[in-house]
């Protein structure tokens, strides 16, 4: 065990208090926030009457006071729905484990392959689809990656299976783990109108129309205010994966924690996760900056400098793949997070490989079950309510584009959850986790049978 482990700090119920990082945090919150706020109130100041007069117009203020009681209703019922499709999708992960993996993959394949065979069904020649090659390039991905997976990978794949299941047990039997990246999706809404306020108010009208250029003297507020949206974006981005993470951390080493003990544990890291937040802005501004100047430089510029984008932002993704999970159960700086989670990706990285495709696609079934679930209870409420079948088709849609919210939040959540895991599994094989865990003694011999014939083979 390392000298600082999570674990240590909740048995004796303290964690480590930065209070004044916390407090600076809290100033750049504040200053984002009071230049968002102003920004809303200056465009109300000028706005507000013509949009007041609109609405009225079309009759919206009576439209929702006659009708406040059916949205109430949808509200709530849309709130169950997804508390239902969210535990049945936990509760699908932890039956089905492995199974999810290759109905993803045939599920995959099927989309991959779908253009090509339509190009042949509507008559198009062999040969004119070869020399349409490009569309094939996903599926023959999807296809190698099947393929490997019934042969060098298959153990591997079946430990995924297994680490799926103990996700879906996690998610299951710790609920809160779900909260963090929510509060998250929601700041990041927040933050988007606070973001889209002060682009309207500070962006000179000449810019906006396109009739002059934006410089650094009529937009040094879009600059400040750009950096403050990004950097708190990814930096809530990050809080909410530390005290996941850190929930389920907890949980796996054989204790019972509570959301709070994730929050304590993730403002016990609160400066490396500030550092690594800063890092990521970087890293996101130099993206920019290259898409920027490719777009000048003509077609092939363009292709280098979206591909050199995709490749730094790939690569910053793999290095910190770990690092969280590493800060917030070691207690490390972002330096030392990011150094160990490279480490970890590089002794491991197939297994990482196979958590970017297989399980991604096993984890996007499910959300396209909660896509159905929704459509389904869309249309059963509108049926419901007019007994006409377009009606029901009309609240089938709805439903359909509300759903995208809890599919993404399942999505974040799972692979918060599943990465912690893996990250823990690994340290299981390092030595530096020992003693008793939640992992079912049954789950367990098959996860040690899979990594020492993943070994053998690998």
């Amino acid at each position: 065990m390392p000298p600082k482990d999570l674990i240590e700090y909740h048995k004796k119920g303290s964690y480590p208090s930065h209070k004044g990082k916390v407090f600076g945090l809290l100033v750049v919150f504040g200053l984002f926030v009071a230049f968002g706020a102003y920004s809303l109130w200056e465009l109300w100041q000028e706005y507000g009457t013509q949009v007041m007069t609109f609405l009225n117009d079309i009759g919206l203020p009576d439209i929702l006071t006659a009708s406040i009681w059916y949205l109430i209703g949808a509200a709530v019922g849309l709130i169950m729905l997804s508390v239902i499709m969210g535990i049945a999708a936990a509760a699908a992960a932890r039956r089905l484990g492995g199974t999810l993996i290759y109905i993803g993959a045939a599920f995959m394949l099927i989309v991959t392959w779908s253009i090509p065979v339509l190009m042949l069904v509507s008559g198009v020649s062999f040969s004119a689809l070869l020399s349409s090659w490009p569309v094939m390039i996903p599926g023959l991905v999807v296809l190698f990656i099947l393929v490997l997976m019934l042969t060098i990978w298959k153990d591997r794949v079946r430990r995924a299976g297994e680490i799926i299941k103990l996700t879906g047990q996690v998610c299951l039997d710790e609920k809160g783990v779900f909260i963090p990246p929510l509060l998250a999706m929601v700041f990041t809404l927040v933050s988007a109108l606070l973001w889209g306020a002060i682009i309207l108010q500070f962006t000179p009208e000449q810019v906006l129309m396109g009739n002059a250029e934006l410089t650094v003297e009529n937009g040094w507020p879009l600059g400040v205010g750009f950096i403050l949206y990004l950097f708190l974006t990814i930096f809530f981005y990050n809080f909410a994966y530390g005290t996941s993470s850190a929930i389920t951390y907890i949980y796996i080493r054989g204790r019972d924690p509570s959301l709070g003990d994730g929050v304590k544990a993730s403002l016990s890291v609160i400066g490396g996760l500030i550092v690594l937040s800063i890092m990521s802005v970087i890293v996101a501004i130099i993206r920019m900056i290259i898409r920027a100047i490719s777009r000048k430089s003509g077609p092939g510029g363009r292709a280098i400098g979206s591909a050199a984008s995709g490749i730094l932002g790939w690569v910053w993704m793999l290095v910190n793949y770990f690092t969280i999970p590493s800060m917030v159960a070691e207690e490390l700086s972002a330096t030392k997070g990011i150094k160990r989670s490279a480490g970890m990706v590089r002794k491991n990285f197939v297994d990482v490989m196979i958590k970017e495709t297989a399980v991604r696609w096993g984890f996007t079934v499910l959300a396209i079950f909660i896509f159905l679930g929704f459509a389904f209870g869309g249309f059963v409420a509108g049926y419901f309510l007019s007994g006409d079948i377009f009606v029901g088709l009309i609240f089938a849609i709805l439903a359909i584009v509300f759903a995208g919210i809890p599919a993404t939040l399942v999505l974040r959540t799972f692979d918060i959850v599943y990465v912690t895991l893996l990250y823990v599994f690994i340290r299981r094989k390092e030595g530096t986790v020992k003693g008793k865990t939640e992992i079912p003694s049954s789950m367990s011999k098959e996860l040690d049978s899979a990594y020492q014939k993943a070994q053998r083979s690998g």
